[in-house]
């Protein structure tokens, strides 16, 4: 095949696969504005108001108790403990 019909051939594929991300893309958004449209509608407070709970783990906690935190509770580098 001639280098110059090869590249042609390259670069329509490279639209084609361009193109279907960009369909890909646009049908994955309206799934989401669909689904959001829905929660709204059956009375969800705010649609994504719920915090994961990975992102929630990582939050600091205040401690009601007077029990010590873990930071509390570290020893500095290079100290033995008793």
């Amino acid at each position: 095949m001639h280098p110059i019909l090869s590249q042609a051939l390259v670069a329509e594929r490279a639209r084609e696969w361009e193109d279907r991300a960009a369909r890909y893309r646009l049908a994955r958004q309206w799934r989401r504005g669909r689904s959001r449209a829905e929660q709204v509608a059956a009375g969800s407070p705010r649609p994504g108001a719920e915090v994961p709970l990975a992102r929630a783990s990582r939050e600091p906690v205040a401690v009601a108790s007077g029990q010590p935190t873990v930071e509390q509770d570290r020893q500095p580098v290079g100290r033995r403990a008793a």
